[in-house]
């Protein structure tokens, strides 16, 4: 096993937002998430995210205590490259969480092109290219319970310490065959709702549509209800606005007027994550009585 890696558990808003923002010079980072199943609405959902620079202290962010909004100016960024291994997984998780991954490169698509082995899993390109084992022990272990052990942070950190070293490695040997820039393309992710838009009898989320139409009078009154609710819960929890919900998500909740939870999650900038958090008060604040 190799020596534990330092990491920073963030699971306030304030720390997270300060241990982002150190992120801002770097070029490529190492990118995993820890999933759980949510049984009531039948899919999977982000537990954590965990995010390793080349040199430095891995952050492992807890989307059960943050909104995953903070992530936004650095996952949506064409500027910082998002290694990850199996990159679609988590591609995918954080686009239904309402974020739109711009770079990502997928270490499984890199390690196929550069390696020869029964199994490309991270476990055994880890094994083959650093003599790093790991223990993938605790990748099915209960991501939902909190609070977390110590061993499982661990497990969560590593991981994305890992893939970036992974990444390196394998660019190297790319580089000497002189196959790296078409490994690499061949390795980027296309951003979800290009791929949506290319294949659209896949089932998959795209971004809801915001008609492109004036507000009525009656819209307008709306989103000045909903701006001052969105006001109110910005300065109750001590972040930005547009981190609550920005202006599209009001202006297309006043158009739509959905009844239910569910209807909300067709609502531009809503993931599953928001709507469990406001939905219930989005809903009386669109439909409260105006007599």
């Amino acid at each position: 096993m190799p020596d534990e890696c330092k990491y920073l558990y963030l699971t306030e808003m304030e720390s997270a937002l300060a241990a982002l923002d150190a992120l801002k010079s770097e070029t490529i980072v190492g990118l995993d998430t820890e999933t759980y199943w949510e049984p009531t609405s039948n899919h999977s959902r982000v537990s954590l995210v965990q995010i390793a620079p080349r040199e430095g202290t891995v952050l492992v962010i807890d989307a059960l205590a943050v909104d995953l909004e903070l992530l936004r100016p650095l996952i949506d960024s064409t500027e910082v490259t998002m290694a990850a291994h199996n990159a679609r997984f988590d591609e995918r998780m954080l686009f239904t969480e309402g974020l739109r991954p711009a770079a990502f490169i997928d270490t499984l698509r890199l390690a196929r092109s550069a390696l020869r082995l029964p199994s490309y899993s991270l476990a055994s390109v880890s094994a083959h290219l650093l003599g790093i084992e790991l223990d993938k022990s605790f990748q099915k272990s209960n991501w939902r319970r909190r609070p977390l052990t110590r061993a499982q942070l661990q497990y969560a950190a590593l991981d994305a310490q890992i893939v970036l070293q992974v990444y390196d490695q394998l660019a190297a040997i790319l580089q000497e065959d002189g196959r790296l820039e078409q490994a690499l393309r061949a390795a980027a992710i296309k951003p979800a709702a290009e791929e949506e838009s290319e294949t659209p009898r896949r089932k998959r989320r795209a971004a809801p549509p915001v008609p492109t139409r004036p507000l009525t009078d009656e819209e307008r009154r709306t989103v000045a209800r909903l701006k001052k609710w969105r006001m109110s819960k910005s300065l109750e929890m001590h972040r930005p606005a547009y981190m609550v919900c920005s202006d599209r998500t009001l202006e297309h909740l006043a158009m739509e007027r959905p009844m239910t939870l569910e209807a909300l999650q067709k609502i531009y900038g809503l993931g599953a994550s928001r709507v469990e958090r406001f939905g219930e008060e989005l809903l009386a604040v669109l439909h409260q009585n105006q007599d």
